[in-house]
């Protein structure tokens, strides 16, 4: 499938087993539950498995990684030997390492090295530690699930991206440059918004062993995402034979327990590595599952997998059963097996795809029920074969055509695009520049054909095609909304004003836009009373819509509203929802009784004075109240909460040492007066 890629790996391959250094992680022992600043101990353990003795005095030692040589962790870099370890000996490294103060997912990753010649052997398991303080809110929730009758949109989807590694050459260029492609958490979180700009569903990821790290950040950068609100796309293990088994120096074999353990151990460890990453309740909802079972992929099975005939879905679900079903029990239902639609297939297999096997720019597969349609935008290896194969994109005229197609054709359950960022080999629909077309030369053997991305000089061509497509072809609504988080508050004093935050997320396949006329606001014509202006337009210079044209399905969209609470005393119901003009209301509605009581006392006409510095504060806060009566502050967090209550000012001088860094408004007044000031 990736010859370049294949040649490179045997290469390392061959490469370790001649060197003298040579190493084996064994284990590694790291707590749960670990808090900002926190101390704590953990144990490595690698084996000796090269031709030399590891000693201190020959600058052996125990180094960090991800990234190589941090101090993320502790004061150095290195964790030195206590003994020398001959060849064919266990060593086991206790550390002491002190969490990072700012809260974030981090990585606990080591690798022998003997300073001054070389780094050496395995990486140990990468550990994605998140660092949180317990008592914080999230935006966590619930994600959507999927049917064996749902109409699934899903796209082969690579993880072999890092600063200048892997796949370099690609004859479509990214926007901001293949250097951009770093494989960083940042990184997985632009190539994520485009994904699901393009209204994917379902992420098939390459798995091969060593893309472990550049994998994990794709894995907390869906972590961090979710943490937003959003409803990131579902992620399902697409292993590689070919590549993994040339790379490891032998054949799985079905025909033992021992080689089964061995084969299913790659999922195992792509199920590991996304739970290390994504530890909340709601972690389940994001794996790919039909009616609740586990979906698998597999590429080419014939090639590197002996007695593949012997394997059974028993096999394959009671060893993820076993490794997850106590604490997650969609694993405790069988299995679902994706395999390729040319080549031989498991005898369980309950889907088949033509997957990187067939150069047309559709076709499909019916199999046990299910219609597969795989497309693809474009195809040029001119990278890793000389002059390569051109299945020409002609400005994407083929692809959208595929799509008309599939839209056309009632009998099709799944669409898979292929690919999503595959670069060597030009398939991918990522946005790219429009203006540059790298060709490859060897030897003055020149690749001569040519080819347009985009007829209309767009970098988004494939990325729109695909929203369009999947949004005729998925069962989702055009127009809907889930109201995930809100802090209007349940009672005022009248008079009262209270800024709150109501966060909504797109669950229809529309984009939103104040352009196209989606607001958010109180529905007036169910309310006697409104608790402010009513409505609150989308800022089209914010949230990314300048790059992305609109709020897209699965983002989550924050809006700023001012709750003014009306004169007269009482308990009013309110109403809260989206909508589009002139279509209406749409989605979750709000409801929200709000009791409003009587301050006892008539409000002065006034105008406070007051002021309130530093801005921003560290330490502590100044108040000068100016023609304002000060009996006591409250200061309020973005959520509505009140973090520090009551403070009986004397010196109009407010110790807040003790707050995180954030945004908190500060309530002041009396029992007359009460203003509220940012």
């Amino acid at each position: 499938m990736k010859n370049s890629i294949l040649i490179l790996l045997l290469t390392i391959f061959v490469k370790v087993l001649s060197a003298q250094n040579d190493a084996q992680f064994i284990s590694q022992e790291v707590p749960a539950n670990i808090t900002p600043g926190q101390s704590f101990n953990i144990t490595v353990t690698f084996k000796n498995t090269g031709t030399t003795t590891w000693t201190s005095s020959s600058n052996y030692s125990l180094g960090t990684q991800a990234p190589q040589d941090n101090t993320i962790w502790m004061e150095t870099n290195r964790v030195a030997l206590t003994n020398d370890v001959a060849p064919g000996d266990l060593v086991t490294f206790n550390v002491t390492l002190t969490a990072p103060v700012t809260e974030g997912t981090y990585v606990i990753q080591w690798r022998m090295v003997q300073d001054g010649v070389e780094w050496f052997g395995d990486y140990s398991k990468a550990v994605y530690v998140p660092i949180t303080d317990p008592v914080a809110d999230t935006l966590m929730a619930h994600g959507n699930h999927f049917s064996v009758n749902s109409h699934i949109v899903a796209t082969s989807f690579f993880g072999w991206y890092g600063e200048g590694e892997w796949q370099l050459n690609g004859p479509w260029i990214p926007v901001n440059g293949r250097e951009s492609w770093d494989g960083s958490i940042e990184f997985w979180k632009r190539m994520i918004k485009e994904v699901m700009f393009a209204n994917i569903d379902v992420l098939y990821i390459e798995l091969i062993p060593v893309m472990q790290q550049s994998r994990g950040n794709l894995f907390i950068a869906l972590n961090q995402l979710r943490a937003e609100g959003w409803n990131v796309p579902k992620v399902c293990p697409f292993l590689d034979p070919e590549i993994t088994y040339s790379m490891l120096g032998f054949h799985a074999d079905c025909s033992t327990e021992e080689g089964k353990d061995e084969l299913i151990g790659h999922y195992i460890d792509f199920y590991e590595e996304y739970y290390s990453a994504n530890t909340d309740p709601y972690a389940d909802d994001f794996i790919y599952t039909q009616d609740g079972h586990p979906v698998l992929d597999i590429w080419h099975i014939h090639l590197h997998i002996n007695n593949y005939n012997q394997l059974t879905r028993d096999d394959v679900t009671s060893r993820l059963a076993a490794a997850f079903g106590s604490e997650h029990p969609i694993f405790n239902n069988d299995i679902k097996m994706i395999n390729n639609a040319y080549s031989p297939a498991f005898s369980f297999a309950d889907e088949r795809i033509y997957q990187f096997e067939m150069q047309q720019y559709k076709i499909d597969k019916y199999w046990k029920g299910i219609n597969s349609s795989l497309l693809k935008a474009g195809y040029w290896d001119q990278n890793v074969r000389y002059p390569g194969y051109h299945l020409p994109r002609d400005g994407g005229s083929h692809y959208k055509q595929s799509w008309i197609e599939v839209n056309s054709d009632t009998s099709i359950d799944r669409v898979c695009v292929e690919s999503f960022n595959e670069y060597d080999e030009g398939s991918g629909i990522f946005a790219a520049r429009t203006d540059t077309i790298f060709k490859k030369t060897d030897g003055g053997v020149n690749n001569t054909g040519n080819d347009v991305w985009s007829s209309t000089n767009d970098p988004f061509e494939y990325l729109k095609t695909t929203a369009l497509g999947a949004a005729q072809f998925n069962d989702n609504q055009q127009l809907n909304a889930k109201i995930i988080w809100n802090n209007i508050p349940e009672v005022m004093n009248t008079g009262d004003v209270f800024y709150a935050k109501v966060v909504v997320r797109n669950e229809g396949n529309e984009l939103w836009n104040a352009a196209n006329g989606f607001k958010f606001g109180e529905i007036a014509n169910l309310d006697t009373t409104l608790f402010g202006s009513g409505i609150y337009l989308i800022n089209d210079t914010a949230d990314e819509i300048p790059i992305y044209g609109g709020i897209f399905r699965g983002r989550a969209k924050t809006f700023n509203i001012e709750i003014k609470a009306p004169c007269k005393p009482g308990v009013y119901t309110t109403h809260w929802s989206m909508m589009k003009e002139p279509d209406g209301w749409f989605g979750d509605t709000l409801v929200r009784n709000i009791t409003v009581k009587s301050a006892n006392a008539v409000k002065s006409n006034q105008k406070p004075d007051f002021k309130i510095y530093p801005v921003p504060a560290s330490n502590f806060l100044q108040i000068e109240s100016g023609n304002l009566k000060v009996e006591n502050v409250d200061i309020i967090d973005i959520k509505g909460r009140v973090c520090i209550a009551n403070i009986k000012v004397r010196q109009h001088k407010i110790d807040i040492s003790g707050l995180k860094d954030g945004v908190y408004f500060i309530r002041i007044g009396s029992a007359v007066e009460r203003f509220i000031k940012k």
